[in-house]
């Protein structure tokens, strides 16, 4: 492969991993003013001229120049000016952030439009391995980027990663800038190849980035799908999203779909990909983990057909349909998240997530539908056999070794006393609209706490970031966790613990709003015959009628077992007769027993009212306290309890 490729490669590659990082942030921003709007009923000012930017961004690609003359100079600036956007989101205020990731968005939409139509098999191929350095750069937690934890290290004192992570990220954007200008000077060797995208692969290669940012390129949200652990995703992920760029399996694919009909080979994709999406959605284990990574495999090799050759007349189209495909995304995306506030304006949307997945999926393989000669799976390739399997290799052991990295749970041994937490995480989000995860992991920190009930917890929402919260507080913090879905496989209840946590039984409540629950679960303590029942729970609201039902269900999930921590967001006060029939069950407020008068706990600014609770049967609380912390609505509350 000549130098020229080889330039061009990286630098599509660096531009296509710089734009799935700025979409999540330009997504997660659009979507907290978009909830913010449905929770107060009125459109905000802030959420208009978010859209009117974005609108803007998605439209640039539309009036990209088509003249061949201004083809390398475009490809030039436009990858300058992503890396330079790039950097500037490194610096981590929203207001920033957000407009360099519209920058970002806009160029890379400019970019990919320039490139297509000048190398088709580079717009494929760097599409395929920055979709791949995603994934590696965030295989250890699952953050939606790492040079933001890492700095917010730095400023926390652990130089030593977070160094180590800004340096990552700044050594590529570098790298951008240096290949780039590498790629400009090569360009009379590289070869021109040309291709277009019709409405139809507009629409496809949108679907195709809304199915890679809602399921199918985040390991998390995969492994939260299948319910297996995350380090066993990671390394099979990265395998099925870069194989398809090795030759000879293209080749496997195309002759395979020769033993069907002509007409037929395209039908046989779509149901294939539709089946697998359906499979990881609904069953769970290592046959839902399969169907996931195997939808992926196709979903990436079904790249290949999404441009198409480029004949006289109709290359204007590439970039209405690069605008097309952006739409298209944004309103998947949109989609998906009205399936998690479908009872503020949409209740028909509530359990809908697969059916996104499958539209983006389904959209995607469209262009398959119709038969191509040359088949696109035949084409020479950019990337020799022997080099992309090379760097395959380096990439799945790199993934190992960073998915399988994680700090050993910090032994706590015998105690005599447990501390006991719950705070309600509200997606990671704090009463002004910041995500402010990091600041809630110090939170938690700062409380000494030995165990955490958290209620409100994302694992893979747009909205969040595409993080998965408990495993990125789990080992942020050095804590075992487990993780109840109670919406859509990535939203409900967790619990941090210093001990493994075991014999986990869970139970719905009924009520307005989204779907709530409780959880139950036993904790061993290392070293000690001492154990404690541990039970979690966020009530949602609810009428009297309902809430009678829901203190049946959670007095039957606690059961007669002893000793008993309830912890949660019970949505109620403590003269309510919610608390009052728990408290008549024999447990203890410590508020009460300490002599705690107004502990407050929601909003976290001026705390108004008190919703918060931990509660004990049969052990003594020894201390209750607050952690003065704005990462979240809530404050989080931490009681010291011991046995009789």
């Amino acid at each position: 492969m000549g130098s020229a490729r080889i330039f061009r490669l990286v630098e599509s590659s660096l531009v296509a991993l710089f734009f799935l990082q700025a979409a999540r942030v330009v997504f997660a921003i659009l979507l907290s003013l978009f909830k913010l709007a449905l929770a107060a009923n009125q459109v905000s000012q802030a959420l208009v001229n978010a859209h009117i930017l974005i609108g803007f961004a998605i439209a640039l690609a539309w009036f990209t120049p088509r003249a061949r003359t201004v083809l390398p100079r475009l490809l030039g600036w436009t990858s300058l000016l992503v890396a330079v956007a790039r950097g500037v989101l490194l610096f981590d205020l929203p207001s920033v952030r957000f407009y360099a990731g519209i920058a970002t968005i806009a160029l890379a939409g400019v970019y990919f439009t320039t490139l297509l139509r000048a190398n088709r098999r580079a717009w494929v191929s760097g599409l395929v391995v920055g979709i791949t350095l995603d994934q590696l750069l965030r295989a250890r937690d699952s953050f939606f980027d790492p040079s933001i934890s890492a700095l917010a290290g730095v400023f926390q004192g652990q130089q030593s990663a977070g160094v180590l992570g800004i340096a990552v990220e700044l050594a590529l954007v570098l790298t951008l800038l240096l290949v780039g200008r590498l790629a400009r000077r090569s360009t009379r060797q590289e070869p021109y190849e040309p291709a277009t995208l019709t409405v139809l692969g507009g629409l496809a290669f949108g679907g195709f980035l809304a199915i890679e940012l809602i399921v199918l390129g985040a390991p998390g949200v995969v492994s939260r799908w299948a319910e297996i652990p995350y380090t066993g995703v990671v390394p099979w992920l990265l395998i099925a999203t870069f194989l398809p760029l090795v030759p000879g399996v293209r080749a496997i694919l195309g002759h395979a779909s020769s033993v069907f009909d002509n007409w037929l080979r395209g039908w046989v994709w779509l149901l294939l990909l539709l089946l697998l999406v359906a499979v990881g959605n609904r069953l769970v284990g290592v046959g839902a983990a399969a169907g996931l990574i195997a939808a992926q495999f196709i979903a990436i090799a079904l790249l290949w057909w999404i441009p198409e050759d480029s004949p006289q007349g109709e290359v204007e189209q590439a970039g209405s349909a690069i605008s097309l495909a952006l739409l298209v995304c944004l309103l998947l995306i949109y989609a998906y998240s009205f399936v998690f506030e479908y009872y503020r304006l949409l209740p028909w949307m509530q359990g809908q997530g697969v059916v996104v997945a499958l539209v983006s999926a389904g959209l995607l393989a469209l262009p398959r539908l119709s038969g191509r000669e040359p088949d696109p799976w035949l084409l020479p390739p950019i990337v020799p056999q022997g080099l992309s399997l090379a760097f395959m290799t380096l990439v799945v052991i790199l993934g190992l070794l960073i998915g399988g990295y994680a700090p050993q749970p910090q032994a706590a041994g015998a105690r005599d006393t447990v501390r006991v937490a719950t705070y309600n995480l509200n997606g990671g989000y704090d009463a002004g609209n910041t995500f402010q995860l990091e600041l809630a992991a110090r939170t938690i920190e700062a409380s000494l706490a030995d165990i955490v009930v958290l209620q409100e917890v994302d694992a893979g929402r747009p909205v969040s970031y595409m993080v998965d919260e408990p495993l990125f507080l789990a080992r942020r913090l050095g804590m075992y966790h487990v993780f109840w879905p109670t919406v859509e496989h990535v939203r409900g209840l967790a619990v941090l613990s210093r001990w493994p946590v075991g014999e986990l039984s869970t139970a719905y409540f009924v009520g307005e709003g989204e779907q709530d629950g409780a959880l139950r679960a036993r904790i061993a303590i290392d070293g000690s015959e001492q154990a404690i029942t541990l039970v979690g729970a966020h009530l949602p609201v609810s009428d009297d009628e309902q809430s009678i039902q829901n203190l049946a269900v959670l007095l039957d999930l606690m059961g007669d077992r002893t000793p008993l921590v309830l912890a949660g967001d019970l949505q109620t006060t403590p003269d309510s007769p919610f608390v009052q029939q728990i408290l008549a069950e024999g447990f203890v407020d410590p508020d009460d027993l300490l002599g705690i008068e107004l502990g407050y706990t929601a909003p976290a600014i001026d705390p108004a009212f008190r919703y918060d609770y931990v509660l004990a049967r049969d052990m003594i609380p020894l201390d209750a306290r607050q952690v003065d912390s704005l990462a979240s609505d809530h404050r989080l509350v931490v009681v010291e309890v011991g046995w009789p």
